[in-house]
């Protein structure tokens, strides 16, 4: 447990090599299951104004064992920042890979991609800082090619898979603009090249979006539906890096599954690698789900270290001093009650076509009136905080 930058990751790494040491580590899938760690933390990983290598997801490791050797391992991924995509604060990065693919690319492989300077996209921020930072990001990218040949991606695949990433840097770039013959909106002329250099359709893609935007606002100004078309297409950015990385955990599952099938029971060990407690100058849904996740694992300790260790004591009769300890079961109601749950309402919200961030929080200002563990925002911009047992977020 601990911060973000405390050293989760590179402790699950080290009990990593430290457990495949003590298998002896000679199997090729004991070696499989190390090698996959540059694969995983090219595409999961982002530099944050706290870690220059901070894990943007969660990861849950089965190791399977028989005889004391590696017989097989499952990974299960979760939270996946999918919002690091499209946006990224002040001091911080996008994931890993795109920075390695502009730095390891040949000039040939980006005419291919239609990929240009880093600079013109969107998504894209920091400066690329100086030649060692290119030469370092330029051997990751070898090595993280290394790691899909071994993983088990075929050559077109690897092809695809880069397509659609610099597909995903150049959606972000197309904007909108209103269509004066009707009063609708379109893609704007200048980010036209944007469009195709992507392999989007306009048919396909564009037009639903821009649809269902006019379909689901009430009378809406035409700036204001270009903002939600904005919003659509960065939402379809997210959903196509998410299914690229979860492309990846498929095929590393694939690569470290039992390969025979035994009547011999195996034995498990599990990993949990997960994101710590985060409190950031922006903090937004993913922040909520990391905050609440790590509530939820404070609350398993307090109940089996505290409560159930102490209740214990208490039927043997043992002599001990009680143990006090902060109980944060209010916040966890707060968040996962159902029906008026905080997780709820955003559920009820978001079946309305017309509600808006302000509906969400309105409505959480007036359920939530006099909870100790809320707070509203008296300022202008629409939020609200929450009184975790790590602090205010």
């Amino acid at each position: 447990s601990g911060e973000s930058g405390a050293g989760k990751t590179e402790s699950t790494k080290l009990l990593l090599k430290h457990i495949m040491n003590l298998c002896k580590g000679n199997s090729q899938l004991e070696q499989q299951i190390l090698q996959v760690n540059p694969l995983l933390e090219a595409f999961g990983n982002a530099q944050t104004v706290m870690n220059d290598n901070s894990s943007r997801f969660g990861k849950y490791i089965q190791l399977r064992f028989q005889n004391n050797t590696v017989r097989g391992a499952k990974l299960n991924e979760y939270l996946l920042e999918k919002s690091r995509v499209v946006k990224q604060d002040t001091g911080e990065r996008n994931f890993h890979i795109f920075y390695y693919m502009f730095a390891g690319l040949s000039s040939e492989k980006k005419e291919m991609y239609g990929l240009l300077d880093p600079s013109l996209y969107r998504y894209i921020s920091g400066q690329f800082g100086t030649q060692d930072v290119a030469q370092r990001w330029k051997y990751k990218y070898q090595e993280v090619c290394n790691a899909l040949d071994m993983v088990g991606f075929q050559e077109q695949e690897q092809v695809d898979m880069q397509a659609i990433l610099s597909g995903v840097l150049s959606l972000g770039n197309v904007t909108f603009e209103p269509e004066e013959s009707n009063g609708s909106v379109k893609v704007s002329e200048a980010s036209r090249g944007w469009l195709k250099a992507a392999a989007v359709s306009v048919s396909e893609c564009i037009e639903p979006i821009v649809s269902y935007v006019l379909y689901s606002l009430w009378s809406p100004a035409v700036s204001c539906c270009c903002f939600f078309c904005a919003d659509a297409r960065d939402s379809i950015a997210k959903v196509a890096y998410s299914r690229v990385f979860g492309w990846i955990v498929c095929k590393i599952n694939e690569l470290l599954a039992e390969k025979e099938d035994t009547e011999v029971e195996l034995r498990e060990i599990g990993i949990l690698d997960i994101f710590g407690f985060e409190n950031f100058a922006v903090n937004r849904f993913e922040q909520l789900c990391i905050n609440l996740a790590n509530e939820q694992l404070q609350h398993f300790f307090n109940h089996y270290i505290f409560q159930l260790e102490q209740a214990a004591y208490k039927e043997e009769e043992l002599p001990w001093e009680t143990i006090t300890f902060s109980n944060n079961e209010p916040v966890l109601n707060l968040l996962l009650a159902k029906p008026l749950g905080l997780l709820s309402l955003l559920d009820e919200q978001s079946a309305f076509p017309q509600a808006t961030d302000k509906t969400f929080v309105d409505k959480l200002n007036s359920s939530f009136k006099g909870n100790l563990h809320f707070q509203p925002d008296r300022g202008r911009v629409l939020g609200f905080s929450i009184i975790h047992y790590a602090g205010k977020v």
